[in-house]
C-alpha cells in the first residue's frame, strides 16, 4: 500500500464534497463494516440471520454500482500496469465476498462453520475497504475533475438504486457482474468464411498488367 496515496487519500477526505463518488462510497463502506460487526457479534442464530438480510442486498449493490461506474471508468483510462491491478484486484474481491454471502445464506447461522465464515466474510471486507480508500481513491483524484467525480456519484446512485429494486422483486439480471476489463476492438480484420489466410489478397505494390494478344475471329468452314 503506497505511502503516497495514503496522504492523497486522507487529504481528499478532507476536502471532497457530498456528492464526490468517494464520499458516497465511504458511506456505503462504513455502513458494511457496521453490518458485518453485528453479523459477527450476535450471539443468538436469528440476529445473525437479521444482520445477513441487512448487509447482503446492500453490499450486492455497492458492488454491482461500483464496478460499472467506478471500476469501469479507470480502467478505461489506466495505462500504468500495475495501478490496473489495483482494479481488478476489487473484482477478484467482490467474487470472493459474493461467495462468502452465498455461503452463509445457505448455512445453518446456529453453526461453528457459518461463524468462520462470517469472520472470514468481514475480514475480508475490512482489507478490501482499506485498500480502496487508499489506492482506488488516489487514483479517482488524480484523474478525475471534481465536476467528473460528482456525476460518477450520480451515476454510481442510480445503478445502486437499480439493483436493489432488482433484488427486491426477485430479478437476479441486474446483480451481474460487470466484467473485469473492457473489450478490444479486434486488430484484424475477419477473414471470411472459406478462405483461408493464404487466399487473402496482399496489398503491396501492383504489377504491371500483362499485355494480352488478341484472338483473330475464328473463319468459317466453306461447303
Amino acid at each position: 500500500m503506497s505511502i503516497v496515496n495514503k496522504v492523497k487519500s486522507l487529504g481528499a477526505r478532507a476536502t471532497m464534497g457530498d456528492d464526490d463518488v468517494r464520499a458516497l462510497l465511504v458511506n456505503d463502506h462504513d455502513e458494511a463494516k457496521e453490518y458485518a460487526s453485528q453479523m459477527c457479534d450476535a450471539k443468538q442464530a436469528r440476529q445473525r440471520v437479521a444482520a445477513l438480510a441487512r448487509l447482503k442486498p446492500a453490499l450486492t449493490a455497492h458492488s454491482r454500482a461500483e464496478e460499472r461506474v467506478v471500476y469501469g471508468a479507470l480502467l478505461s483510462i489506466r495505462a500504468d500496469a500495475e495501478a490496473r491491478v489495483v482494479t481488478q484486484e476489487g473484482f477478484v474481491e467482490h467474487g470472493m465476498v459474493d461467495e462468502l454471502l452465498a455461503k452463509l445464506d445457505a448455512t445453518d447461522a446456529s453453526t461453528e462453520i457459518w461463524q468462520a465464515h462470517a469472520k472470514v466474510c468481514k475480514e475480508l471486507l475490512e482489507h478490501h475497504i482499506d485498500e480502496e480508500q487508499t489506492e482506488i481513491f488516489a487514483d479517482l483524484g488524480d484523474n478525475f475533475s471534481r465536476d467528473e467525480l460528482a456525476l460518477m456519484g450520480e451515476r454510481f446512485l442510480q445503478e445502486k438504486a437499480n439493483v436493489l429494486r432488482a433484488l427486491a422483486a426477485g430479478n437476479d439480471v441486474a446483480m451481474a457482474r460487470a466484467p473485469a476489463k473492457p473489450r478490444k476492438k479486434a486488430a484484424r480484420k475477419a477473414v471470411r468464411p472459406g478462405k483461408s489466410k493464404a487466399h487473402t489478397r496482399r496489398v503491396g505494390p501492383t504489377r504491371p498488367a500483362r499485355k494480352v494478344a488478341a484472338r483473330k475471329p475464328a473463319t468459317r468452314r466453306q461447303s
